[in-house]
């Protein structure tokens, strides 16, 4: 069967469609379609009332590297393959390990910041450091602050409490301390505690 076509100057109205020979713009109230709808641009000037679904799982991207959406407004979770981050006023959760390659902090403040597990390759603090835990260290492998490394210092070193020794074959105990002793103002070695 051969294709008919019709010629319009002024354009055609019926019901709710409008299809404006002018600017070729084509205006209809509810359009229903069970094919495929392909368009240069697509400007919604209504509300989305439906779902969003791609046809394909992991294919389809929402923007790309150079046409990137502005903002994202949720009341809901962002999940990402198998995690969930979730928010509300006072707080966001992230279900996984938070895992950052590279953490430049310069200031972080925060009422209540709460983390299991957190692995960094390189974290830079460029102020200050404050540790609020006070649990004490009774051997190599306990306390508030814990490495499997050594610690290089640059400048001074102050100690609150005893500087204990463990020994030098992979001991985690104390085997020598040394405390100041603000009785009689001088420095207590003690060996084989």
């Amino acid at each position: 069967m051969a294709n008919k076509y019709f010629n319009v100057k002024t354009g055609i109205t019926t019901g709710n469609i409008i299809l404006d020979a002018t600017t070729g713009n084509a205006n209809v109230g509810n359009l229903n379609t069970a094919g495929t709808v392909s368009a240069a641009d697509l400007m919604l000037s209504g509300n989305v009332r439906s779902n969003l679904i791609p046809n394909a799982t992991a294919t389809y991207n929402l923007g790309n590297s150079s046409q990137r959406y502005k903002d994202v407004f949720l009341s809901g979770n962002l999940n990402i393959a198998d995690q969930v981050i979730s928010a509300n006023t006072t707080s966001i959760t992230i279900s996984g390990i938070l895992v950052a390659n590279n953490a430049n902090i310069g200031n972080i403040t925060a009422n209540n910041f709460t983390g299991n597990v957190a692995n960094a390759n390189v974290i830079n603090v460029n102020n200050q450091l404050n540790i609020n835990s006070s649990t004490n260290s009774t051997s190599t492998t306990t306390g508030t602050l814990v490495t499997q490394g050594g610690v290089g210092i640059q400048k001074d070193l102050y100690v609150g409490g005893a500087i204990h020794l463990a020994d030098g074959a992979g001991g985690t105990a104390s085997k020598a301390s040394l405390k100041y002793n603000n009785g009689v103002s001088s420095i207590d070695f003690n060996f084989d505690i």
